[in-house]
């Protein structure tokens, strides 16, 4: 597979989730060691108790899709795609994948070359949107490190999920990560949120 293949089967991977053009905690937020998640203040919080909680068990979700995937364990990490009809993930302006079977097998292809996957995101904002509704922004750096030779390569952006409630359990229903891109006068890339 080519490197723009490996980049596509990674940006699934952070969809994340996977897996992040979220939305903002704010600048300097704590991180969760265990998941390299940085967690600011769930959105809605005082407004809605409904919605926070959906915005705290879809926070979960997410930091448990980041460890699944830092630890290869990328049976658990697919389970996350939901198998609804609807499932989409969109990478760079285009649908990748119309179905989580299809998500799955990137993953899988990605495991078959990876020897390991380091996901951390940043900047993670939930909100609840209803009881069983949440949609999550944040900032993502992934790196793949490619058994054959030691080589990895690493790619960053911005990430959107919207989470969906089914029989009790959160899942991925949507998702759009977007690549950070170099600056037209040639400066520094420029971060997910940026002005110029």
């Amino acid at each position: 597979m080519s490197e723009p293949g490996y980049r596509r089967s990674v940006a699934l991977s952070i969809s994340a989730a996977a897996v992040c053009a979220l939305g903002a905690c704010g600048e300097g937020t704590p991180r969760d060691a265990g998941t390299d998640v940085s967690f600011g203040e769930a959105a809605g919080a005082a407004a809605d108790p409904a919605m926070a909680a959906a915005a705290a068990r879809a926070r979960d979700a997410i930091g448990a899709y980041v460890e699944a995937v830092n630890a290869m364990d990328l049976d658990s990490a697919g389970a996350f795609y939901s198998e609804s009809p609807d499932f989409q993930w969109i990478e760079d302006g285009e649908v990748s994948y119309r179905s989580a079977q299809a998500s799955r097998e990137s993953l899988a292809g990605l495991g078959a070359m990876a020897s390991s996957l380091e996901l951390a995101l940043s900047d993670l904002s939930v909100t609840g949107l209803s009881a069983d509704i949440a949609l999550a922004t944040c900032h993502f750096e992934q790196t793949v490190h490619i058994e054959e030779g030691g080589t990895s390569f690493a790619f960053s952006g911005a990430m959107t999920i919207v989470l969906r409630r089914e029989n009790g359990r959160w899942f991925f229903v949507s998702g759009h990560t977007s690549s950070a891109r170099p600056r037209a006068d040639g400066a520094a890339a420029e971060e997910p949120g940026e002005r110029p």
